[in-house]
Formats: C-alpha cells, structure tokens, sequence
C-alpha cells in the first residue's frame, strides 16, 4: 500500500514530521509514505499515479483524474466540503475526515469568545490601546446565560461540557435527540430553532455546511434572537448570510458576533466587519494548537487499521450528505 501524504507549507500546527510518518509506518510495516508537496506539480503527479490512499488538508488534494490506484482520501480537517468535487462524489474512492480531533481548541476558543462579550474585553482592549482607565459599567457572566449549541458533534459536545461548568444553561439542537449527555440541559431538532432562538443568549453554531444549512441564519432568523443575542460561528461561513448580518449588527438586531470562519476566506479587507466594534475575528484557527498534526496522524491510523482489517472506518464520511 502506498500513502501519499500533502504537506502543507506555512501553517506550523499542520506540518508533518518525520515522528509522524514513523507512527503510520508502525501499522503495517509494508506501507510506502510519499511526503510531497502540493506545489510540486511533477512530484505530486508522479506519486498520484501510483497512489493507494491521499492523505492531506482539503485545500491541497488535487484532482484523481490520474490517480487510478486511488481507494481512499482522508482530510486533516473535519470539513469535506472541499473535498468532495463532482469527480470525487461520482467515484468509488472512499472519504474520511478528521472529527474528533478539534474539539478542545475550539471549545476552548469558543468560550474565549464568550467571555470576550460578557467580560468586554474587546471595549476594553479599545481603551488600552488609546491609553483610557474607564471602567465597565455593563459586565455580566457567563453563569446562568442560556447557550445554544447547533450541532452537537465532538466540538458542540465539548462547547456544552464547559459552557456546564461556568453554570450555563445549555440548550442544544442535534439530528437524534435519543441520548442526551447529562450537561445538556434540553435536547432539540432543527425543527425547533426558530422556537429557541428568542430564549438564548449565545448562539454556537457548529454545523457543516451542506446545501440545507447554507445561509441558515438569515435575516429572519437575527430577528427572532435577543437584541442581546451573541452568534457564534466556528463551523463554516456560508452557514451565516454574512450581509444579512451586517445589516443585523448595524441596526442593533442582535448584540454582537464572533467569527472564526467567513463566507470568503480570508475575509477581504473592505469587509466591514474588520471595523464593526461588536464583531470578534479569527482567521479560522480555532482548532490549530501545537498537538494537532499529533491528533489527526492519530486518528488517521486508527481509521487506517481499521481499513487494513476490512472494518467500518470510523471516520467514514457520507459523500452524498457531505458529512
């Protein structure tokens, strides 16, 4: 078997290293790792060809129009969408991804999130900047706030179990609502959103994007949200109507937003969220820490055992749901 792994250049979280390699080589002794670069086209096209299994950030898979061997592509990321090109989709190579690794960060910089709007520390990261000791007169907590979580996966999951132990009211909305873990305060489909919303204080979305959850909060949706009401995005941007939410923030619908993720990335400089004062930015690296190349070579070889044995692998993504 043959596995080509796509280096990422740059983003120091994502590379991989010569440990990493040697824990994919200790599954099966006989397994050939190519390490290529996406940029080299001759390389990558040389070992595309002869390919068993491509193994990459989403971004840097290329097309398989040669890749003839190909069984297998699994992504460093949990989102797909990238991934799954009508050629891919059509194919019968197989599609995994990488849940399961990114929730502690990004729960971790979820909460950051939300303390940054009850504590204001955006306000006063404004002040200190300008030199001004003016103190805060309208702080708040997070303790008894009602948070909603959009998707309760792995990160919603861990998002719901912090947000629990700072005395949070969580609500959360999830496909099967039959196993409630015990820190969620009341379960809920997507049928019932719109019956939420105007009860909530934090809105988390943690969706994927597909076609039903494109744009999923619009205007209409803003409206039925607290004026006080937090939205919260570290799925996908396209699950937020990004102009509709400026003209949210702008009329003072809803109280503020935090953004992990945009509809277009990097988020273009004229945007005017870059200069709205209740808008928080991240250029999309919630789930980067220094133990994540660790996790996800983890993760990819628990699923390559499992392919080896002829098992259901764990990660396998449903390439027509697109999750």
């Amino acid at each position: 078997m043959k596995i080509l792994l796509l280096k990422t250049e740059g983003a120091i979280p994502l590379l991989i290293r010569e440990k990493h390699i040697e824990t994919i080589r200790t599954v099966d002794k006989n397994i050939e790792v190519a390490v290529v670069s996406p940029l080299d086209k001759k390389e990558l096209e040389k070992h595309l060809i002869s390919a068993d299994v491509i193994a990459g950030v989403p971004g840097a898979i290329p097309s398989i129009s040669n890749a003839k061997n190909l069984k297998w592509i699994h992504s460093f990321s949990a989102g797909v969408e990238k991934v799954l090109t009508p050629e891919v989709v059509k194919s019968k190579v197989i599609v995994t991804n990488s849940s399961g690794i990114h929730a502690i960060p990004i729960a971790e910089h979820v909460l950051g999130f939300m303390l940054i709007f009850t504590r204001r520390f955006y306000d006063t990261f404004r002040k200190q900047e300008r030199k001004v000791w003016r103190t805060n007169q309208d702080l708040t907590e997070l303790r008894s706030k009602t948070v909603l979580i959009v998707g309760l996966g792995h990160i919603g999951t861990e998002v719901a179990r912090l947000a629990s132990l700072l005395g949070s009211h969580v609500l959360a909305i999830k496909q099967d609502i039959k196993h409630k873990p015990k820190f969620v305060d009341k379960l809920f489909t997507i049928e019932k959103l719109e019956q939420i919303l105007p009860k909530t204080d934090f809105i988390i979305s943690c969706l994927p994007l597909t076609n039903e959850t494109h744009h999923l909060f619009d205007m209409k949706k803003f409206k039925m949200m607290k004026k006080t009401a937090i939205i919260i995005n570290i799925g996908r941007g396209g699950l937020i109507h990004e102009k509709e939410l400026i003209r949210a923030l702008d009329k003072k619908i809803i109280g503020g937003a935090a953004l992990d993720v945009t509809e277009e990335e990097p988020l273009p400089q004229e945007s005017r969220l870059w200069r709205m004062e209740n808008v928080v930015i991240t250029p999309h690296h919630s789930g980067w820490s220094e133990k994540y190349m660790d996790r996800a070579i983890d993760l990819f070889c628990i699923n390559l055992k499992a392919y080896l044995a002829k098992k259901p692998l764990p990660n396998l993504v449903d390439k027509k749901r697109g999750y």
